[in-house]
């Protein structure tokens, strides 16, 4: 009855509104790309004005990235370590993509090329979204609400500033998507250049991040209802495959496993173990998570429980989409559901700003809207409403109630974005201008966060966050980081803290250990109220970092004979 009562709400759409199944090449016209990229353009200049005086990345992961981009370039090496092929990076396609800029232009600042290259895979995320809707047959002002109210999303256009990897993520998994659908009329050799190109999108996709592989399984699960053969497949798998084997062994010789050794670091970081856990705990530890912090906060700007209804629309309006299946929006859906589900697994944490899900951010919006679309052609057909003529008008205006709602967060993003690079750039840069100022080139530093101070500073960091090293963990796991630190010849330390706690201090065993004293030599710092204003959206960093001298104790406690690294000024 409920299925009836659907098709019948549909077919009441259709007629009232004139969907686009009446002439479904109107909205592939130039004209509709035009409008998109003027949105994502809007979308892009509200957050741009943060970086006026203020250039660098909100994110000290970021120049993560960058410093092995630049080591392969200038050192012939992939690696966080000059000279030594070692990991930190969690995409082999975009490092490879950032080492043009030092090969490029090797004098500019390392913000504009990733951000140039994000802004323009943003837009081209809308436009292809906007192009899925269009060859679906979506209603208008879903097609509307799919493509443009990601353009106004603070927390997705954020995205394109941080200079990583996650646009090109999502824009490659939209390619991948519409590719492999195949229209019936297409003839033969279309068929075969768009398996083949598809196979190309989800290689790339695989070595971008390691769960894209799950979109090829999905895609080449699902051939038969994309209008695809077996044989679609095999040449796809065929060339995806020319992609994700060379990065996965990269993975292989780098951490030791197939997949980055950055997924085991942050597992330590976020959860307080590398081992992988899979249980409900973990689901609904990234449930919970993504409620409070993606939705609750980065969206609506609150932590009362009303959120919850939202959150309730945005699954109807997946449920709106998924009825149409086969098609490339509800495959959309399955997609962004399957790629949360591996988080879920993996990694149960949303990270800084919600990036490790960034289909939550680029479909949330557009969700509510298509369910609120549903529900008002729903109540007419129910209520067998005679006002026909005013279901467009209210589809109309719920379009742009929740564009308005998505828009008021640009503002507070940029706010968020302009204090999160003010944080990385005082705090942790200025420490590496600090350590080049007081310790000799080469000075082996222990860094938790190794970014900013391993590209600024001229000093051997010492990765302390299960980046770089796959041996570190043993160390880790028995409580005998001090000693690694003492095998590499490291008696400098660098911590965050809050100015009342050294984090992760005690994980690492460099607290409370009856055998070492940290003592402090430094410390940058910001002031609270910026770092906060940054640090409620992105959790970026910490206030402060700290610099320590590792003392070593005797066992009553005297300091042991062992030289410390010698300060030049």
């Amino acid at each position: 009855m409920l299925n009836s009562v659907h098709r019948r709400t549909f077919a009441a759409g259709e007629e009232t509104i004139h969907l686009m199944q009446d002439r479904p090449l109107s909205l592939l016209a130039w004209r509709w790309v035009l409008v998109v990229s003027a949105a994502y353009l809007i979308g892009l200049a509200s957050l741009a004005v943060a970086l006026r005086h203020n250039l660098g990345f909100p994110l000290d992961d970021s120049w993560i990235h960058q410093e092995i981009a630049r080591n392969l370039v200038q050192r012939h090496s992939f690696g966080f370590t000059p000279g030594v092929t070692s990991s930190g990076s969690s995409s082999t396609l975009w490092t490879f993509v950032l080492a043009l800029n030092y090969l490029l232009f090797p004098t500019h600042s390392p913000v504009f090329f990733p951000l140039v290259l994000n802004s323009i895979l943003l837009i081209l995320s809308g436009v292809l979204l906007w192009r899925m809707a269009a060859l679906d047959g979506l209603p208008l002002h879903c097609a509307l609400a799919l493509a443009l109210l990601p353009a106004l999303s603070g927390n997705y256009v954020w995205l394109a500033f941080i200079g990583m990897e996650h646009v090109l993520f999502v824009t490659l998994s939209l390619l991948a998507i519409l590719l492999w659908f195949r229209a019936r009329e297409a003839p033969r050799h279309a068929a075969l250049r768009t398996s083949l190109l598809a196979g190309l999108a989800l290689g790339a996709l695989g070595s971008t991040r390691p769960e894209g592989l799950a979109l090829c399984v999905l895609l080449f699960a699902l051939y038969k209802w994309c209008g695809r053969t077996l044989a679609d497949v095999l040449r796809a798998a065929a060339v995806a495959v020319l992609f994700l084997v060379p990065s996965f062994l990269l993975n292989l010789k780098t951490s030791g496993s197939l997949l980055p050794l950055t997924l085991r670091g942050r597992r330590f970081l976020y959860i307080g173990s590398d081992k992988l856990h899979i249980g409900r705990s973990t689901v609904r530890g990234l449930t919970i998570e993504t409620y409070r912090k993606v939705i609750q906060h980065n969206f609506f700007h609150t932590s009362r429980g009303w959120a919850m209804l939202f959150v309730v629309l945005a699954f109807y309006g997946c449920f709106v989409l998924l009825r149409r299946f086969p098609n490339r929006t509800a495959i959309l859906v399955l997609w962004a559901t399957l790629h949360y589900a591996s988080y879920c697994c993996t990694l149960p944490s949303t990270g800084h700003g919600g990036r490790y899900q960034p289909f939550v951010l680029l479909l949330f919006p557009a969700l509510l809207a298509i369910a609120l679309f549903d529900l008002i052609a729903l109540a007419f057909l129910l209520f067998k409403s005679r006002g026909s003529a005013l279901l467009r008008p209210l589809q109309t205006l719920a379009l742009v109630l929740v564009a308005a709602l998505t828009a008021s967060t640009l503002p507070r993003w940029s706010v968020a974005l302009r204090d999160s690079i003010y944080d990385v750039n005082h705090c942790h840069r200025q420490m590496a201008y600090w350590l080049n100022g007081h310790y000799p080139p080469g000075t082996r530093v222990g860094v938790f966060d190794i970014g900013a101070i391993g590209y600024f500073s001229h000093m051997d960091v010492i990765d302390l966050g299960g980046l770089v090293d796959p041996s570190f963990f043993v160390y880790l796991r028995s409580g005998r980081v001090p000693q690694y630190l003492q095998e590499k010849g490291a008696s400098l330390v660098i911590l965050p803290n809050d100015g009342r706690m050294i984090h992760f201090a005690d994980r690492l065993g460099l607290q409370h250990n009856p055998a070492i004293r940290l003592d402090e030599v430094h410390t940058e710092n910001i002031d609270y109220a910026t770092w906060l204003s940054g640090n409620l959206y992105s959790q970026d960093a910490y206030q402060f970092e700290t610099l320590y001298r590792i003392v070593r104790l005797n066992p009553g406690g005297a300091p042991a004979p062992a030289p410390s690294a010698p300060l030049t000024r």
